[in-house]
């Protein structure tokens, strides 16, 4: 049996009646009309590396049924992990990942709908598992709102990023007015957040080397594209995020007063809009909640800018954007707080803060940006049982993506200079050196 026709079995005969009795897949459930539920044909449709990078087993599906005499047609996602070894389940923590977006959908999101008057903008939730080493997640299909993420993997266009900075902006806004105004509900609201990037100190050999690699690429890539900057900041800069984990544990914890509900992972991949006819973008949703956590409202910033935007749009406008980001958090923030912006978030203190995650934001591109313009043509399942000797990853991590990733990775660095110069906030700001390792 094909890998599809065990889904479409799974669905049919495990997963959507179990859905059906949560009363989640028509309004009018009965235990006693539960015999006249009817599964016809069902469609699945997997989603490739061509249209977006994903570590999880995911595909679309169209589901025709009928219940109580009446026929019905829903369309879902669904996202699985792939099978793997334990090690390498663990070493990706995807019992933490899967955590994440169960708790936002079924106790964070809720909430948000209440203190948003049900405008927060998120599919359905249909179904979910938590196990030992497997995990899913079954949500609405947000195509049939009119949502579909962007055709460029990418570099995407200005109005794109204003659009997404102008909606983190009043995502951060809200959540902090809802953590000034009553912390005790904040906090019981993300108090099941689990860290998802940086708890586990065993990391997979093959992406420790992969990490290691790409630091080296950076310095490459300065002394080719960017060559006017100074070689030891550089190498200060290399230093400081040479453990991804050390580094990033540091670099992500809750610090006041400007920690707040983060998305995490707020990327391209991430986020769907809707279009005008003129395909132009006129709003934006999030979605993918895996790395959901408190933390500075940069990490959102900073991580879609390095990874969705050039720098010829966003060097370019980055006054624009900044701007924009800022005024919809302050807007954001003094309608739902009912109080003037405090100090702490003007737009100078974000500007320092901003600066401050750019190390961060530019360690991720430097080991991810080659994966969206270079994708790999494989599933994850074939990406976690592939073997590939440390030349090789060497050799994949220093190419791939080739001049496009050398050039961003540069113009990030000189982007980075200049702002740490602009703000006087050192690259290394806030971070206990004394806690990352000696090279």
């Amino acid at each position: 049996m094909s890998a599809i026709e065990n889904e479409t079995q799974w669905l049919r005969a495990t997963i959507l009646p179990e859905i059906l009795k949560n009363g989640r897949l028509v309004d009018n459930y009965s235990d006693s009309k539960a015999d006249t539920f009817l599964v016809g044909d069902i469609d699945i449709d997997v989603i490739g590396p061509s249209e977006a990078f994903m570590l999880t087993f995911c595909y679309r599906t169209t589901i025709n049924f009928e219940y109580d005499g009446e026929k019905f047609q829903r369309k879902m996602v669904v996202k699985k992990t792939p099978m793997m070894p334990p090690d390498v389940y663990e070493a990706v923590q995807f019992g933490a990942l899967f955590s994440n977006e169960i708790n936002f959908y079924t106790e964070v999101l809720p909430e948000l709908q209440k203190l948003a008057g049900g405008k927060f903008a998120a599919p359905k939730y249909y179904y979910s598992e938590l196990n030992p080493y497997s995990a899913v997640i079954i949500l609405e299909n947000f195509a049939e709102q009119g949502w579909r993420v962007t055709k460029d993997l990418v570099g995407l266009s200005l109005e794109h990023a204003l659009i997404a900075v102008a909606y983190l902006g009043k995502f951060h806004g809200f959540a902090y007015a809802m953590k000034h105004k009553n912390p005790q509900k904040f906090a019981k609201l993300t108090e099941g957040i689990k860290e998802s990037r940086y708890a586990s100190e065993v990391v997979h050999p093959e992406f420790e080397l992969q990490m290691k690699t790409c630091n080296k690429r950076i310095a490459k890539a300065v002394a080719t594209y960017q060559p006017q900057i100074d070689e030891e900041f550089v190498k200060k800069l290399c230093f400081l995020i040479a453990d991804y984990r050390l580094y990033g544990m540091q670099r992500v914890a809750p610090r006041e007063p400007l920690a707040t509900l983060c998305h995490g992972d707020y990327l391209r991949n991430n986020v769907a809009y809707k279009y005008n006819d003129k395909e132009e973008p006129q709003e934006i949703m999030m979605f993918d909640y895996q790395t959901l956590r408190v933390s500075s409202p940069m990490i959102d910033l900073s991580v879609f800018l390095a990874l969705s935007i050039y720098a010829e749009v966003r060097d370019a406008h980055f006054e624009a954007i900044f701007a924009e980001y800022c005024l919809a958090l302050h807007e954001s923030y003094k309608k739902h707080a009912q109080v003037d912006v405090p100090a702490a978030m003007s737009r100078g203190e974000l500007l320092k803060e901003y600066t401050r995650f750019l190390p961060y934001s530019l360690a991720i591109c430097a080991s991810f940006l080659m994966t969206l313009v270079e994708p790999l043509n494989m599933s994850p399942q074939e990406m976690f049982a592939r073997q590939m000797t440390d030349e090789e990853i060497i050799d994949q991590s220093m190419k791939q993506g080739g001049d496009v990733v050398d050039k961003e990775i540069a113009h990030q660095v000189k982007e980075l200079l200049e702002l740490s110069q602009a703000t006087g906030v050192s690259i290394d700001d806030g971070i206990d050196l004394e806690k990352l390792p000696k090279v």
